[in-house]
């Protein structure tokens, strides 16, 4: 049995053992339903790539397939890592290698009732916004939070770089965000909506000591 022979019989015997077609199965661990269709059918020509299989251990860790996986590698998912980095201060970027970053499953499933890809993860650099947040933080950022309708901070890119601030809709300026810091040394500008693209908003953080 060659690796697509092992990835369809793993995808048919995740329909048979959950009682699932796979287009719901493939709607629980969040992608779309060919990449799984593809594989049950026999007409796939590239294997199952990990953050797939990432998806399905998420959607179904009861799943007897990874009984025999070391139960260490079932408690984490993959989620991507922003490029480079976002400003406290100055704005990255954005350039950079695509990445992942493993996350304990049980923070972004049970804690978060996320999936993976409702989150991501931001180095972040500078001193605006301390004490909230410090230079070389690790901020884990909700992707479905993205209205600052109700004021705090945010991921965006302010239309010059990625920055992590505190975000407000502008009373009686439509159209507009207030940007501020939590460090009061730095001063708060104002950006068209237009201009600027929310990222989330941060729901967990990871700090040196």
């Amino acid at each position: 049995m060659d690796g697509l022979d092992e990835d369809r019989a793993l995808v048919a015997e995740l329909v048979r053992w959950s009682g699932h077609k796979v287009a719901r199965i493939a709607a629980n661990a969040g992608m779309a339903n060919t990449t799984l269709n593809r594989h049950y059918n026999g007409s796939a020509t590239t294997r199952l790539s990990q953050p797939i299989i990432d998806k399905l251990k998420a959607a179904y860790p009861r799943f007897p397939r990874w009984a025999g996986e070391e139960l260490a590698e079932l408690d984490y998912v993959s989620v991507n890592v922003l490029p480079s980095y976002a400003g406290m201060g100055g704005g990255g970027t954005g350039s950079g290698d695509i990445q992942t970053a493993k996350m304990p499953i049980r923070l972004i499933r049970d804690e978060l009732r996320g999936r993976p890809q409702d989150f991501e993860l931001i180095d972040v650099r500078g001193d605006s916004m301390a004490p909230d947040f410090l230079h070389g933080d690790q901020i884990l950022i909700d992707r479905r939070d993205r209205d600052p309708r109700q004021p705090g901070p945010f991921a965006l890119w302010d239309g010059d770089g990625y920055v992590v601030k505190l975000v407000e809709r502008m009373p009686g300026k439509r159209g507009w965000y207030r940007v501020f810091s939590a460090n009061e040394r730095y001063s708060p500008y104002e950006v068209e909506e237009h201009e600027a693209t929310i990222l989330g908003r941060p729901v967990w953080f990871a700090r040196r000591l």
